[in-house]
């Protein structure tokens, strides 16, 4: 017996795997100073990409009335 609050098909699509492949091509330079930042805040390079996507997405969902 299947025991899910879940509404089928209301709000946006879920995935079997929320986390998905992301191909990013950064400069050198940029790929540096993230690693060096994340040393200075305790944190992997791909969580602290993931934070800055996440909060700049909201911004540019705004701008753009999405």
């Amino acid at each position: 017996m299947d025991i899910s609050n879940e509404k089928k098909g209301v709000g946006r699509p879920k995935s079997d795997n929320p986390k998905m492949k992301f191909d990013l091509r950064l400069k050198t330079s940029t790929i540096v100073d993230i690693e060096l930042i994340c040393e200075e805040l305790n944190m992997t390079p791909s969580l602290f990409v993931q934070t800055i996507l996440e909060n700049e997405t909201e911004k540019y969902k705004k701008l753009f009335k999405i």
